[in-house]
């Protein structure tokens, strides 16, 4: 029997139906079962390699599963998909824009894309993104703090009610961290977006998330809410360990050896 392992509240916006993905001959995600529900900031966590990165190309469209469903918004068509993709803003891997403009032109070409073209909402992204004073600074001038919130800010032109983001934290200085981590709280509690996001950094999940996804070698291996952790006595990190260290396929060593990977900046899957 498959387990699908859902937290948080009641209303689901994504369920991910034993999904399985192979590159090549290399199985990459393994019957996946999973949900996220309204409300709620999820942080997905693993090593690299374990599947994140494939994962979130799959629900937002940019890749297909060898089996499996995907249900978004409660629909699985491949009709519906598109129109509720809609719906939810994503960053994957680095966002693309034209270093040659600034945040504003920048933004109505990711407009166009979306077929927008109305265009008065951009002040009011940049203000919420903290990039409302950059003016005409073109983007090969921008730090990657403001480069990487230019991408949450190309997330929000569609009024999304689901935010699909990895790694939006990687190489970022503790200020620029903080300042990702207030706005993502800030999109949840003043807008009610639900944020699914993956990062290797667990120390700023404990501070964001809500509830975790845990999985590892292609393999979900638990969901927790941030309550359970707590209520475990352990640091976020330390129940990641130990997660690992309870998988048949990990020794306690390794678990080390994966969590110290956590750390520092790498690959994506």
């Amino acid at each position: 029997m498959h387990r699908s392992y859902t937290c948080g509240m009641r209303e689901k916006l994504l369920e991910l139906k034993n999904i399985s993905k192979h590159y090549r001959n290399q199985l990459v995600l393994d019957d996946i079962s999973f949900g996220i529900e309204r409300g709620h900031i999820y942080g997905f966590v693993g090593e690299n390699g374990a599947g994140k990165t494939t994962t979130l190309r799959i629900i937002t469209g940019l890749t297909d599963a060898d089996s499996g469903t995907v249900e978004l918004f409660g629909e699985t068509g491949r009709k519906e998909l598109a129109r509720n993709r809609k719906r939810t803003g994503c960053m994957i891997e680095h966002p693309v824009f034209d270093d040659s403009l600034d945040a504003v032109e920048n933004l109505k070409l990711y407009c166009l894309s979306y077929g927008i073209r109305d265009f008065s909402n951009i002040p009011q992204i940049l203000a919420r993104t903290g990039l409302d004073s950059t003016g005409s600074k073109r983007l090969r001038d921008f730090s990657l703090g403001m480069k990487q919130r230019l991408g949450i800010a190309s997330t929000l032109v569609s009024s999304p009610e689901l935010l699909i983001l990895d790694e939006p934290v990687n190489g970022l200085d503790p200020l620029g961290m903080i300042a990702v981590r207030k706005l993502l709280q800030s999109l949840r509690e003043s807008d009610g977006i639900t944020i699914l996001l993956s990062s290797h950094i667990l120390s700023e999940l404990q501070e964001l998330a809500t509830d975790y996804i845990f999985i590892s070698g292609g393999k979900i291996l638990s969901a927790v809410s941030a309550g359970e952790v707590l209520d475990s006595g352990l640091s976020l990190e330390d129940y990641y360990i130990s997660l690992f260290a309870g998988n048949n396929s990990l020794s306690v060593a390794s678990a080390h050896v994966a969590n110290a990977k956590l750390s520092k900046e790498g690959k994506n899957d």
